[in-house]
């Protein structure tokens, strides 16, 4: 039997210009998960690791914290651990419905926050956004490089991905056969830098872990 990690990055910086950047929380909820992972003595075959430029800086900023793993771990890009869209594109969505309803943009964060979540339900329930991978396109590009992984992968690997809530929701959600209008629950629920572990072995995928942020201390936990 073999396991996939997977971690969501760390906190990206919500509602600035560049989403696409790690909070100074964001880089030490890496560096904690780094330094869970190595208390624990997890050893992990490959690495692999989504586009995004949060991506590749939460695996290095985890990586830190695992000095010994870091100088023998295979560590691989892999686009299809993509996100769907950038923070600031569905703000900018929810901005332009707003100006469509003649509705002024809200200051306050609770309520800018509540919009943007509107957005990420729509996308969930199908409606095509600007700037966004539609939902069906991008579960099939998901579950398509899960299924060959699972195929081809031989047994007893420890794989570790870093990527987007969005991503694993989609993962997820297909192992647990959902349909896609569940996706949204599964992405808003996921934390930064949670770990979720999916098991699989001949062909099968099972669901062992979700969420997990135990790891993090209180002070360290953000989910936007």
């Amino acid at each position: 039997m073999s396991s996939l990690y997977l971690l969501r990055h760390g906190q990206a910086v919500f509602g600035g210009d560049d989403y696409d950047r790690l909070s100074p929380r964001g880089q030490h909820q890496a560096r904690a998960t780094g330094a869970f992972l190595a208390a624990r003595g997890m050893v992990f075959d490959r690495m692999l690791v989504g586009p995004r430029q949060r991506h590749e800086a939460s695996a290095d900023a985890l990586l830190v914290a695992m000095p010994r793993l870091a100088q023998r771990l295979r560590r691989r890009r892999e686009p299809a651990l993509d996100e769907f869209a950038e923070g600031h594109v569905l703000l900018a969505s929810a901005r332009q419905r707003q100006e469509a309803r003649q509705q002024l943009w809200p200051d306050e964060r609770e309520a800018q926050m509540r919009l943007y979540v509107d957005e990420i339900r729509r996308w969930a329930d199908g409606e095509e956004l600007p700037d966004c991978v539609p939902i069906e396109a991008f579960c099939t590009r998901v579950t398509s490089w899960l299924d060959t992984l699972v195929r081809q992968e031989r047994s007893g690997q420890r794989l570790l991905a870093v990527t987007s809530a969005g991503t694993i929701a989609v993962l997820l959600g297909h192992v647990l056969g959902l349909p896609h209008q569940r996706i949204g629950d599964l992405l808003l629920a996921l934390d930064n830098a949670a770990l979720s572990e999916l098991v699989f072995s001949a062909g099968r995928v099972s669901l062992r872990s979700f969420n997990s942020t135990s790891h993090l201390p209180a002070e360290l936990a953000s989910r936007i």
